[in-house]
């Protein structure tokens, strides 16, 4: 079975993929490989071409002042994200639970490539704030960021399961690990149904 892992950058899906690892689950996580796809030769030349900047920073300013070369640039890293994600599906064992952690999910299509998704909520001003402190960036461009994003509550009407994470570390780890006990129960009685999309 294959979850895929999504929410508003600074919603706490990174703590989530990190207790669902803690219980044995493996993680695929889709930043390590766009980073892993941004630093390839041929990704760098055709970044510079296209967006005339490679410095992380420097590309992350100018692509969410500009919805149209944040565009570009998710034309030139997604398709092979994508390509990868699909060689690891077709490569997993058929009873393993894998979790495909992607900020974008319903964005790049990946969720099709889901059994299940979850989707990880959080207050909007928690949210900035989150943002600011963790990126060190001002609230401007973190809203910036979060306006470039599928609205939360589009990602929630699609989601099969929502985690609220707005109370506190102890709070989200308990309902993280109920889903968890969820999740071995179907993978233990493999009666599991993909199409429904319900769990």
């Amino acid at each position: 079975m294959i979850i895929g892992l999504t929410g508003g950058i600074g919603s706490g899906k990174s703590t989530v993929s990190k207790i669902l690892k803690n219980c044995g689950i493996e993680i695929v996580d889709a930043d390590i490989i766009a980073k892993e796809i941004f630093k390839s030769e041929n990704i760098q030349k055709e970044i510079l071409e296209k967006l005339g900047e490679t410095d992380r920073k420097k590309l992350k300013e100018m692509v969410f002042n500009n919805p149209l070369k944040l565009e570009l640039l998710n034309k030139i890293i997604h398709p092979k994200l994508i390509e990868q994600l699909e060689q690891i599906k077709k490569n997993k064992n058929k009873n393993q639970i894998l979790i495909f952690d992607v900020p974008l999910l319903f964005e790049t299509g990946i969720d099709n490539l889901c059994d299940k998704t979850i989707v990880v909520d959080i207050e909007l001003e928690k949210q900035i704030d989150r943002i600011m402190k963790r990126d060190n960036i001002e609230k401007e461009l973190a809203e910036k960021i979060i306006k470039s994003q599928m609205s939360i509550e589009e990602k929630i009407k699609r989601a099969d399961v929502v985690i609220e994470n707005n109370g506190t570390l102890d709070d989200l780890e308990k309902k993280v690990l109920n889903i968890y006990k969820k999740l071995k129960e179907e993978e233990k009685s493999n009666e599991y149904n993909s199409s429904s999309r319900k769990f």
